[in-house]
């Protein structure tokens, strides 16, 4: 079990090897002198957050962007992303700041820190997860998910805050003046982790104080602000269709029932689907209907990517099946114990949807239940 704060070299049993560096579960005073102590001394400031960018990861980068460059006018500080353009978020702030490139690791050399956010594994922000390991720069990471990290010389990963946005607002800004817009940025990041608050946790009510003072100074209604963003393309709508044709129902011994859907490669590529527009409709897929279903208390979605590999994304309700450690004994991904996600890949192959399916059903058949 991790400290629930503390720096220096920690040690957790469960993943079997050592971290050296500044390791925060909890934010401190002492976090945010380390942070601006690294972004002081920096040149040259890149900010990212995961691929297949989603509300949290989009209003954590622009978050921090704001911060920074309201603190550093003069110094070079982006924002990059591994992965293609999400037009919808276009609304906040910023956005047209972001850079969407093919892979993260061609311009990773022209910076001396990194700022990753909303992930704890190289291998969520860039395809080549060696070149985040051998970058000679620093590596800052913010996180609230309980996957074991990667190594970083300063990182805070705090599971018991629902949001990275949160996790930044409440490092930053909880006793700072916040204007509209970037109440619109921190609002985007923790409706959609806390899916408009119905995902929060008893121990997570302070999320409510956040939001009612955010919505309070700035003046902002909810329902307003997600009707500028919350928009679908008809590729959207003709992929979960398909997602709704492909669901399958489950019964394996000693496991809870368990619902499936996956979207095809050949179906994705004779609708000329992009991986944007297929994350998108896997993710409506898997909010609206996995955990919704009578009698099935959890399930999973499996989608394909253009670079030949495919996606998975997990969901369950309390007291049935911990999907995070699911993944993890997979060795696929990782994330939350009620929502997780990851990623099959095989070197030289291309994957199918279908046969990622099956493979998660025969080690489901094979494996001890995972509840909790």
């Amino acid at each position: 079990m991790l400290p629930r704060h503390g720096r220096g070299r920690w040690f957790d049993p469960s993943i079997a090897h050592i971290i050296v560096s500044m390791h925060y579960t909890e934010i401190t005073d002492q976090f945010r002198a380390d942070f601006f102590k690294l972004t002081d001394e920096a040149k040259s400031i890149c900010i990212t957050a995961h691929m297949s960018a989603d509300e949290d990861a989009i209003a954590s980068a622009l978050a921090t962007y704001r911060l920074l460059s309201d603190k550093y006018p003069g110094k070079n500080i982006q924002i990059i992303y591994t992965g293609e353009p999400n037009n919808r978020f276009r609304p906040f702030e910023n956005f047209e700041k972001i850079q969407f490139v093919p892979d993260l690791s061609d311009y990773l050399d022209k910076f001396d820190l990194a700022i990753l956010l909303d992930g704890g594994n190289y291998h969520r922000f860039i395809s080549k997860p060696d070149k985040l390991k051998e970058f000679p720069g620093k590596k800052i990471c913010i996180d609230h998910h309980s996957s074991p990290p990667d190594k970083f010389d300063l990182a805070l990963i705090a599971p018991q805050i629902p949001s990275t946005a949160e996790i930044i607002y409440l490092i930053f800004y909880k006793n700072a003046p916040i204007n509209k817009p970037l109440a619109e940025i921190f609002l985007l990041g923790i409706l959609g982790d806390t899916g408009n608050f119905s995902y929060l946790k008893p121990d997570q009510t302070e999320t409510f104080l956040t939001a009612k003072r955010l919505v309070e100074e700035s003046g902002i209604e909810i329902a307003a602000l997600q009707s500028r963003y919350r928009t679908l393309e008809p590729e959207i709508l003709t992929a979960l269709g398909e997602l709704i044709k492909n669901t399958s129902y489950h019964k394996i011994d000693n496991w809870p029932p368990l619902q499936a859907s996956f979207l095809g490669r050949t179906f994705a590529e004779d609708n000329s689907l992009s991986d944007r527009q297929i994350g998108e409709a896997a993710e409506l897929y898997t909010v609206f209907f996995i955990r919704s279903v009578v009698g099935f208390s959890w399930g999973f979605t499996i989608r394909p990517k253009s670079n030949g590999e495919c996606n998975i994304s997990l969901r369950s309700l309390p007291g049935s099946v911990n999907v995070r450690e699911l993944a993890e004994r997979m060795g696929v991904g990782g994330g939350h114990d009620r929502a997780a996600g990851g990623t099959f890949k095989e070197k030289g192959k291309v994957l199918d949807s279908k046969e990622c399916l099956d493979k998660v059903l025969d080690w489901i058949n094979k494996n001890e239940p995972v509840i909790g």
